[in-house]
């Protein structure tokens, strides 16, 4: 081709290719970022163990758990109280209440680990003794306790509390203080299966 028509034909090429950019003056769209916030972290609580108002779970409890209620087996009224609320509010939620009553706390908690459930439930203080040491050696299971708290839980433990039942338990079982039960004890058996739902293994949440 002749040269001083091949000139023309690659100006007009370039202006061609040059309409799709941007004109001077001009920015690109810029390309689309999330908007979604990463969720607060764990270190934003504060330490493990540490106590958190109720506000702090914010997920629902599931439905449909299994769930190994431990409790003394001379129960006294409020751990009477607190095991049927428990077992209410399991089974209305779709879930299995097994209650465990042996004559030994320790043969309780064991029997209950056999079976495999999804949370593994001190029902009051007459029981932590035995849950603190298997809470320690089987931290793929998780536990609640109600009514008290132990003296340093591990991260696989919710421990529910409220005003006339939050001594911390020192190793062994122990008729500690223990009362309130009629007020808080449903709310204190829905607020320990969610808080395991909304992240917060390994603290304390308290009832008002």
């Amino acid at each position: 081709m002749n040269s001083r028509l091949l000139l023309p034909a690659l100006l007009a090429a370039a202006l061609a290719l040059g309409g799709c950019a941007a004109s001077p003056g001009e920015q690109a769209a810029p390309s689309p970022v999330s908007t979604a916030s990463a969720p607060p972290s764990a270190s934003s609580l504060g330490a493990p163990g540490s106590t958190l108002d109720a506000s702090a779970v914010t997920e629902p409890a599931p439905r449909g758990q299994r769930i190994a209620l431990i409790v003394s087996a001379e129960p006294g009224e409020q751990e009477q109280v607190l095991l049927a609320d428990a077992e209410a509010f399991v089974t209305g939620h779709g879930g299995t209440a097994t209650v465990y009553a042996e004559p030994s706390a320790a043969d309780s908690v064991s029997a209950a680990l056999a079976d495999a459930p999804d949370v593994v439930v001190a029902v009051g203080p007459s029981v932590v003794g035995a849950v603190d040491l298997a809470s320690a050696s089987n931290l793929d299971r998780s536990f609640l306790v109600l009514g008290t708290q132990l003296a340093e839980p591990t991260g696989n433990v919710v421990a529910v509390v409220w005003p006339g039942a939050d001594a911390r338990a020192v190793f062994a079982d122990q008729q500690a203080s223990f009362a309130g039960v009629a007020e808080h004890g449903s709310a204190a058996v829905e607020l320990g299966l969610a808080a395991f739902a909304s992240g917060l293994a390994g603290y304390v949440i308290a009832l008002d």
